[in-house]
């Protein structure tokens, strides 16, 4: 997010913004973008003020034209015109002028374009500045002994190499909270950008008995000075909080109603919490039976012996089984019947026979 300063002069009912650190900040690099912004607005504004300091509409694209981010890399953030120029004259030996020396600064700014991606936190900002004249130094120094384009490419990917080992900036952590330690400079623009997230965070709805104790909790998952004052408000009054731990308030015989807390100063607050108390007239123990009564049944319930599925392909493998063995036996018992039936039939034959020795 582009630190960007509004303020119609002319209008009456306008007051002069109050000092914001990080407009400061981001307006400070300004003038290191490459010329394009350089002194014509200043000359504009010279001439508008006199003839138009009641129209706000015009007002309005000035300070748009001022805050549109241009597509810059960390050199054009820390090597301005001057210095590029003064670079060109010491590699080439031609002047400003020459086409030379021209064609040694379009090479350079060439050369910076994969680094417009670059972002830093907020307190690299001095190390990286460091980082890209030492690279210019670089060029600098092999003017005699490189080509231009064979120098530029080893300085842009030494400037990789030294961004790599850097430690890495914390992300922003939605969804609400000024969060100072996730600040970056962005070599897009030259400007330092906060996380877009709003100071107030979404409200909490928190469900209570009158007869219950709550406590709150003023807490972030950023980090964040841990000297800062936490102010605890029941809408519209003050509350007062533990006085050994200032993040935490504890409510007794809770009301219905909004509590918030901030933390920070008034005048520059970190994150701005709510918390919306729904109080019902039970009593907690009238509760606490009803949980009660309703996991007895649950329980209960879950106890009960389930009705076992019947395996229907089981069962029919079985009683075809079975049935297949009383056949088998059914078969071998009428077999042996019928060889024995034909056994007493035989008999009575043989004995009737003519060499019997009874005779007839």
């Amino acid at each position: 997010m582009t630190s960007c300063l509004i303020w119609f002069p002319g209008d009456p009912g306008a007051q002069a913004p109050l000092w914001n650190p990080t407009v400061a900040q981001g307006t400070r690099h300004l003038g290191a973008r490459s010329g394009v912004m350089g002194w014509w607005w200043v000359a504009l504004m010279l001439v508008l003020v006199p003839w138009r300091p009641r129209n706000a509409g015009l007002w309005l694209w000035v300070a748009l034209v001022l805050c549109l981010p241009g597509v810059h890399s960390c050199l054009l953030c820390f090597g301005p015109p001057k210095m590029r120029e003064q670079l060109c004259r010491e590699i080439t030996g031609a002047s400003a002028k020459n086409p030379k020396n021209k064609k040694c600064q379009e090479d350079l700014v060439e050369a910076a374009k994969p680094l417009a991606s670059v972002a830093v936190g907020a307190g690299q900002h001095d190390e990286l500045r460091d980082i890209v004249l030492d690279a210019l130094y670089y060029v600098e120094e092999q003017k005699n002994k490189k080509p231009l384009n064979k120098s530029l490419q080893e300085a842009v990917d030494t400037i990789w190499v030294k961004l790599s080992r850097m430690t890495k900036v914390p992300a922003c952590v939605p969804p609400c909270g000024f969060q100072p330690d996730a600040r970056v400079f962005r070599c897009a623009t030259c400007h330092f950008a906060d996380c877009e997230f709003p100071l107030d965070c979404p409200v909490q709805d928190l469900r209570t008995y009158t007869d219950e104790t709550i406590v709150l909790l003023c807490d972030v998952p950023f980090s964040f000075p841990g000297s800062l004052p936490v102010t605890w408000m029941y809408v519209p009054n003050e509350l007062k909080g533990n006085p050994e731990n200032p993040s935490s308030l504890t409510i007794e015989e809770p009301a219905p109603g909004t509590v918030a807390c901030r933390l920070g100063e008034v005048s520059k607050p970190f994150v701005r919490k709510f918390f919306y108390l729904n109080v019902s007239e039970g009593s907690v123990e009238e509760e606490r039976g009803l949980q009660a009564v309703f996991s007895t049944v649950l329980h209960w319930l879950h106890n009960e012996t389930p009705l076992v599925p019947v395996p229907t392909m089981g069962l029919a493998l079985g009683v075809a089984s079975m049935a297949l063995v009383l056949l088998v036996v059914a078969l071998w018992q009428c077999a042996r019947w019928t060889s024995r039936r034909r056994e007493q039939q035989g008999t009575p034959e043989d004995s009737g026979s003519p060499d019997s020795p009874l005779g007839p």
